[in-house]
């Protein structure tokens, strides 16, 4: 797996666009660092993308879901990639053997392989134990892995 490239799962964008969520903070740290370019031009799927699109729409409605659609499609930040299907095979592979992976996290580990990505910014423990995968939950815990 490569040490530079990391993939954005959708619970960081959750707690970073909610203050009530339990690690607001830290989700927030993380998306100032990329849009900072601290954390350079991570990964996210259009899987990710519909989770949290469609979550903003029911807790928040639909022009803040429309917003975070623009920013998350439009950012020169951030790298989407579609979820092929040879991802989405491999990736109910992986469901089926994971127990704790949903779906969607599934697939997102299937194309961090197929793109050589290591790392994971998640507060999901999913995906703790997935071989090739390390999780972080922080700006430093990406900045100590790359030194």
């Amino acid at each position: 797996m490569s040490t530079r490239g990391s993939f954005l799962d959708t619970t960081v964008l959750i707690s970073a666009a909610f203050p009530r969520e339990r690690r607001h903070g830290e989700g927030r740290a993380i998306v100032e660092a990329i849009e900072n370019g601290a954390i350079e031009r991570p990964v996210f799927t259009d899987y990710v993308l519909d989770e949290l699109v469609t979550f903003i729409r029911r807790k928040k409605g639909a022009a803040e879901s429309n917003e975070a659609l623009d920013i998350m499609l439009y950012s020169p930040n951030l790298n989407m990639v579609k979820v092929e299907d040879r991802h989405f095979e491999a990736g109910i592979q992986l469901f089926r053997t994971y127990e704790r992976l949903s779906l969607t996290d599934a697939t997102s580990v299937t194309v961090m392989r197929d793109l050589g990505i290591g790392f994971i910014f998640s507060f999901d423990s999913g995906f703790d134990g997935i071989p090739g995968i390390t999780r972080l939950t922080s700006v430093e815990g990406y900045n100590d892995m790359l030194s």
